[in-house]
């Protein structure tokens, strides 16, 4: 794996892995880093050209200036892809991440090879964004750690707590220790454009994959459908078992069900095959 950090045009960072195969990237959420996928990438190296990276106002990636809208964070994938020499490649958001790889989608669909929306979200109801917002007025005060030990309960089983409690303290000091600027911008466009591009999608023509978890109340499998049903073609699934962090507490059922979506569109897309 080369990790890449590239400080003389506008900052971005990502791990750059695998051999030469079609180019997958993978795309995180809010609070978090390209670490995330350490459960991914190990599986998706083995057949693809793998690229995490630290979004916009994350990690190693520059600050979004304060009045961004997720098409900023679509454009910084796209720097990504071309500082990488990326002409197009599938991409894998999860939750905020989703919403970026929607918005590449439809603002640079020419990149776009294949879309993966894990754990994402879409027309929440009336309820749950007045919950979401009041969250955003609690991060705009007092930062990240306003929101993180919520956050661990909605995001991971009782279970996975428990027996995870090393992995946790590491998760959490990693989150709070986000740019509270950079967290405050992202975690607003969370809240408030899950109808980002909502008259479009019925016209996106990309090979799509929806899922989320059975127990995700944030991203409900209710979301998931009703998203799936817009964008044509689109395969819908919905993880048995899991909460909101799949990709970490369900990684084997969600690194199979990326390799068998991937592997699915490779015999109809032939520079996503074997």
């Amino acid at each position: 794996m080369t990790a890449v950090l590239d400080t003389v045009n506008p900052p971005l960072a990502y791990d750059d892995s695998g051999g030469p195969g079609p180019a997958v990237v993978l795309i995180h959420g809010v609070g978090l880093s390209r670490d995330m996928w350490a459960a991914q990438v190990p599986v998706l190296e083995t057949r693809y050209r793998v690229i995490a990276i630290d979004m916009l106002g994350h990690g190693g990636s520059m600050m979004p200036p304060a009045d961004a809208g997720l098409d900023s964070y679509a454009d910084h994938v796209a720097a990504v892809l071309d500082h990488a020499g990326i002409d197009e490649a599938a991409l894998i958001g999860f939750s905020m991440g989703a919403l970026v790889a929607r918005a590449m989608a439809l603002r640079h669909r020419e990149r776009v090879e294949a879309l993966v929306l894990l754990n994402g979200v879409f027309d929440r109801a009336p309820d749950v964004r007045d919950t979401i917002l009041a969250r955003v007025a609690d991060v705009t005060a007092d930062g990240p750690r306003a929101n993180i030990d919520g956050a661990i309960e909605r995001w991971f089983s009782a279970k996975f707590r428990h027996e995870n409690a090393g992995y946790l303290a590491a998760l959490r000091a990693s989150f709070i220790a986000n740019d509270p600027a950079g967290y405050a911008v992202t975690y607003r466009l969370f809240a408030t454009e899950d109808r980002y591009g909502e008259a479009e999608l019925s016209n996106l023509d990309v090979p799509t994959l929806v899922a989320t978890g059975e127990h995700d109340v944030g991203s409900t499998p209710a979301m998931a459908k009703a998203l799936a049903a817009r964008i044509p073609g689109a395969a819908f699934h919905i993880v048995d078992g899991a909460r909101h962090m799949m990709p970490v507490e369900m990684a084997d059922a969600t690194n199979a069900l990326l390799m068998d979506f991937l592997a699915s569109i490779g015999r109809h897309h032939p520079s996503l095959g074997d």
